[in-house]
């Protein structure tokens, strides 16, 4: 929260949860500002551990702690920093469809990989910290909100990629009536504009929208609503 307040990335939320605070930040163009950002947790676990280095006692038993606390935090698994970073880096070299993909399939594998170790650790060392951090550790729903997120950015910034370009690649997908807007966004390609058939059970189109549309519809509605409140937005 410090690296963002001095980087100027606002908070969307800011809430304490079982496993420390959650902090929602606003996503920022700059892939540097956001690695820093997101880093800048395990640091704070690094300096720590190195101010109390060689001493003794509880003071040391602390900078240990630290330096596993710090460890662990940088793990590809979202929501930890390291993450976070990973998506954050995903995203901008592959778009948020094919990175939400790679981020999960990585995610439930370390998370197998963490609970197979902590069972050990209890067996070994009688300490159950690694399979209960494992156990408590979200799932990909967190996840696919903030890809959700970087996906309605990328929307928000595509305005002025296509008035540079001039010419620019487009996109049809058809869409059940019953998808939610945040499904739509999942699937939309990272770097075309798209026009979305809406589709009845019928197999009828019953309206068509463009992400122009979906921008619109989030001043009103969210993610986990029907695509076809977008079509109530635009008329």
């Amino acid at each position: 929260m410090f690296a963002a307040h001095i980087f100027g990335v606002a908070l969307y939320s800011f809430r304490p949860t079982l496993v420390g605070i959650r902090a929602r930040l606003k996503n920022t163009r700059s892939f540097k500002k956001q690695t820093v950002i997101y880093f800048a947790g395990p640091l704070g676990n690094f300096i720590v551990a190195i101010c109390l280095y060689k001493t003794g006692g509880f003071l040391s038993s602390l900078s240990e702690a630290n330096i596993a606390i710090g460890l662990f935090n940088l793990l590809p698994i979202y929501p930890l920093d390291g993450g976070q970073i990973l998506l954050i880096l995903l995203y901008k070299l592959m778009g948020s469809s094919r990175a939400f993909r790679i981020a999960k399939k990585l995610a439930i594998v370390l998370k197998v990989f963490l609970f197979i170790v902590g069972i050990l650790q209890i067996v070994l060392f009688k300490n159950p910290s690694l399979l209960i951090a494992a156990v408590i550790l979200p799932g990909t729903r967190l996840m696919e909100e903030a890809v959700s997120f970087m996906k309605l950015e990328n929307l928000l910034n595509r305005k002025q990629r296509i008035l540079k370009k001039g010419v620019y690649f487009a996109g049809i997908i058809v869409v059940m009536e019953d998808m939610t807007i945040g499904d739509v966004m999942q699937r939309l390609d990272y770097d075309r504009f798209h026009l979305i058939y809406i589709l009845n059970r019928d197999m009828e189109i019953i309206g068509l929208i463009t992400e122009q549309d979906i921008i619109k519809a989030f001043e009103k509605y969210s993610s986990s609503d029907k695509i076809t409140n977008v079509l109530a937005c635009k008329e």
